[in-house]
Order: structure tokens, then sequence, then C-alpha cells
């Protein structure tokens, strides 16, 4: 497993460092900030002409729907796929040599500039949340359930933060890594629940997304949240989120051994 100890003084620098980042380009975050708002919208929209004249469809009544379209709306803000791209870039340039002769290793600076830049972003939820409320709807869940989201919500940022580093680390493979984020970004956005929540997929393409990591992000946490998963379908949804963030950390480790016989400097 690959973990990240912020008691380092030196993450604990890069992690300030991309915090302050965030906000060093304002234009940049409040267009993301725009765009949660404008998705919401969107689907909100393309939901309740779904729904139509019914009041649920599948036994999920569309003021459900709503509020699970607003969670992923926040949960989309606070988990920011960003490390693969700061990965490939740092490839393209060159600049993985530098980083690699730091007394800090790669991998975790990277994991602590994906973190600062997490943290920055959550301080806009003051805004975030009370925009998507607007919109949509926030309906509150029983403290317990509440709590089990905010389980649900850790281990989610933890799936996609290792998801997004593999995909980075194939870069020292690819060497341009702009195609594969782009495939992982499309089948991410569908297959995690963004769009259209699992439990209207149909038999077949739901049992394959139950094998596959993406739903750990969005579907269940907000599921949790929403309350269409209930008892042991909570353990279940945990137990399978949990178990992701076991095999990709591993994953991750045994990548990273490899690619560091893989360096090849680019740029000047």
């Amino acid at each position: 497993m690959i973990t990240l100890n912020l008691a380092n003084p030196g993450l604990r620098d890069i992690f300030r460092l991309a915090v302050r980042r965030v906000y060093a380009y304002k234009m940049f975050t409040y267009l993301g900030v725009l765009q949660a708002f404008l998705q919401l919208l969107l689907l909100r929209a393309v939901w309740q002409a779904v729904y139509g004249d019914r009041a649920s469809v599948d036994g999920v009544p569309l003021e459900t729907m709503v509020t699970y379209l607003t969670v992923v709306g926040v949960i989309n803000f606070i988990i920011y796929p960003g490390i693969a791209s700061e990965i490939g870039r740092r490839i393209e340039q060159g600049q993985v040599a530098i980083d690699m002769v730091r007394p800090v290793g790669f991998v975790r600076q990277m994991l602590a500039l994906e973190l600062g830049d997490s943290a920055g972003r959550w301080i806009l939820l003051v805004i975030v949340i009370p925009g998507l409320m607007l919109i949509g709807s926030l309906a509150p869940p029983s403290p317990g359930a509440a709590a089990l989201f905010l389980v649900s919500l850790g281990l989610a940022f933890a799936v996609s933060v290792l998801m997004w580093l593999l995909v980075g680390l194939s870069g020292f493979w690819l060497m341009q890594i702009s195609g594969m984020r782009g495939l992982i970004g499309m089948a991410s956005n569908f297959l995690a629940g963004s769009m259209i929540p699992v439990w209207f997929m149909p038999g077949p393409l739901r049992t394959a997304v139950e094998w596959l990591p993406f739903q750990s992000i969005n579907f269940l946490p907000a599921s949790i949240w929403v309350g269409q998963a209930t008892g042991w379908e909570v353990g279940r949804a945990l137990g399978v989120q949990a178990f992701w963030v076991v095999a990709m950390g591993l994953l991750a480790r045994w990548v990273w051994a490899r690619a560091q016989r893989r360096i090849i400097v680019q740029g000047g």
C-alpha cells in the first residue's frame, strides 16, 4: 500500500503549496464552480423530462432522484481528478527527473499535491452547497446515514485518487496520457453513476458496473445519502469501496516499482 504522512515537513509544504495554487488560478476554480451548477441544472431538466407526469420510476421518486443528482454534484466538486494530469505534465516536460531526486518520494509528492488541491476546493463548499441546493435538493438523511455517507465519501476519494494515479503512472510507458485520460474520464462519467444511477441501468450493464471500481466514486456514497442503500446493502457498499482501495493501492505500488525502471527524460 502507498501511504501519505503529512507530518513530513516536505509533504506538508507541498500540501500548502497546492492549496494556495487553487486560488492562484481563480478563473479556473470559478469555472469549476459554474460547471457544477450547470451540470446539475441540465441533468435535473433531463430527468424531469424522463419522469414526465409520473411520481416515480422503478420505485424511485423524482425528489429522491433530484437529491441524488445534487449529492453527486457535491461529490464531483470535492473529488477532482487532477493527479493524472499533474504526473502526465511532469513526464512530458522532463520535470520528473528533478522530482525523482528529491528526498520525498515522487508518488507521495503527487499525493500531497492532490490532497492540497482538493482541500483548496473544499473551502469553496460554502458557496457550492447553497448553490446546488437552490438548483436541486439536499434533503438531509438520518444522522446514522450521514455518518455512513462520510465514511463512504472518504473511501470514494481514495478510490478516485488511486485510479487516476494509475492513469498518470501509465505515462512512464505511454509518454503522453491524454488519450488514456480521456478514455478513463469518459468511462468514469458514465459508469460511476454521475448521469444515470446504477439502479436504472439494464441487467447486463449493471452487473458489469458492479464488478468495476467506478461506482465506488459517485453511485455508492450518493445512494447511501438518499436511502436507496440500507441495512446490509450499506455494509456491502462500504466493503466494495474498501476492496478497491486496497486492490488499487497494491496495484499502484506494483506499477510504481516497475515505472521507475522506465524513466525517459523529455524536454529541456
